[in-house]
């Protein structure tokens, strides 16, 4: 289990790829040119910003600078899409 401000390793699935890869202005987050959005099973370094007790919210950091926050994540397996794996 991760606590708050550890940082771990996320894994994203298929809906959070979709999220990014609809990414524009009023989102706040921009494309950078030549860096590929993740895809479904990319794994990216996260924070844990807030503990509900076993759930967390992740702020995700993405190439290139960007960052994008998924809420509501469990822990996993290393490589279990939609979850996060701690870093030891």
């Amino acid at each position: 289990m991760a606590t708050l401000g550890q940082m771990v390793l996320y894994c994203f699935d298929a809906a959070q790829a979709n999220v990014l890869a609809q990414r524009g202005t009023p989102t706040g987050n921009f494309r950078l040119g030549g860096i590929p959005d993740p895809t479904a099973g990319s794994v990216l370094p996260a924070l844990v910003v807030h503990d509900y007790g076993g759930v967390h919210d992740l702020k995700v950091f993405l190439r290139g600078g960007t960052q994008h926050t998924v809420q509501n994540v469990i822990a996993g397996t290393a490589g279990q899409q939609g979850r996060y794996s701690a870093v030891v």
